[in-house]
């Protein structure tokens, strides 16, 4: 894993006393979804999820409202429902690819950014796929323009810090600003620490065209002075953290959006992800999760039933 813990883009920031999601803020969860059900259940009993009640969310659009969804989130921050599945897993972070070089012997060996090699039967990747054209490996040319087509759409955040702040009758609001998208109340949707923490989402059109323009602390400085536009009566914070997602939610995918595609057989290298799926979200994630286990049981025959 090349980030420094668990989460991808469901991490939270931690700086000192002071957390904040920073990607996700929130699991959506469609009554009829029965295939995630079974995952949702296990992040429920074990209590790493609560439910976030509608109406602490103003403005959200229609994909997010209705009457057959239900909102969750993280208490101890959204990166603990990556933290949860992995758990009982050995994982190397700070850790990123750099070349894969298939061996005579059918196996791969895999050699990070810091020169460090270890060899592997098979290899899974599951990094947005642009991602891929960074590593030093033979990929066919026929997915590697597919995968070049592949984009997401960027975002800038703030996480926030104040001392104390006015009250509001709302924990998530979505706005129609020109810079901001969402603005949220991040100790109260959790309901943990004690000084008011305001995470600000930008939209995702501010994003695309200052992507190679600004850097994160000034598109960061741009986002607090339109969230003391938006909201006059807050203080002066005590604390700003910027962040920018290059690779913030899937926006043209893989044709046909497989689920995971293969970029070597013998032996298996495979690609999965939300690049090969219609959404970024949770239910992606399972879903490709559970086509790529099928792929690799099959390989090493592997039987369904079995917990090997």
């Amino acid at each position: 894993e090349e980030g420094p813990g668990a989460g991808g883009r469901q991490s939270t920031k931690r700086d000192g006393e002071h957390s904040c999601d920073i990607g996700a803020q929130y699991l959506t969860y469609r009554h009829t979804d029965t295939a995630f059900r079974p995952y949702l259940d296990e992040l429920k009993v074990t209590n790493v999820v609560q439910t976030l009640s509608k109406n602490q969310i103003i403005n959200a659009p229609a994909r997010y409202d209705g009457e057959d969804i239900t909102h969750y989130v993280a208490r101890n921050g959204m990166n603990a429902t990556s933290k949860y599945f992995m758990s009982g897993t050995h994982v190397h972070y700070s850790n990123k690819v750099a070349r894969l070089l298939k061996k005579d012997n059918n196996q791969i060996e895999v050699t990070n950014t810091d020169g460090r090699t270890a060899t592997f039967d098979a290899v899974v990747f599951t990094i947005p796929a642009p991602q891929l054209l960074e590593i030093d490996m033979d990929i066919p040319n026929e997915e590697r323009d597919k995968i070049s087509d592949i984009t997401f759409t960027p975002r800038f955040t703030l996480m926030i810090v104040y001392e104390e702040a006015p009250p509001f009758d709302w924990t998530v609001k979505y706005h129609d600003n020109s810079i901001v998208r969402c603005t949220v109340w991040d100790n109260i949707k959790r309901g943990v620490g004690t000084e008011p923490t305001l995470l600000v989402h930008c939209q995702a059109l501010y994003a695309v065209k200052n992507i190679d323009i600004k850097t994160k602390e000034e598109a960061g400085e741009e986002l607090l002075a339109a969230v003391q536009e938006i909201y006059p009566e807050l203080p002066k914070p005590i604390k700003v953290i910027p962040h920018f997602w290059r690779y913030g939610q899937v926006y043209k995918p893989y044709p046909g959006t497989p689920g995971f595609i293969e970029l070597g057989s013998e032996p298996l290298i495979l690609a999965g992800g939300d690049s090969f799926f219609e959404t970024s979200n949770l239910q992606s994630c399972a879903r490709g999760a559970e086509l790529l286990e099928g792929r690799i049981r099959k390989r090493f025959g592997v039987p369904v039933d079995s917990e090997k």
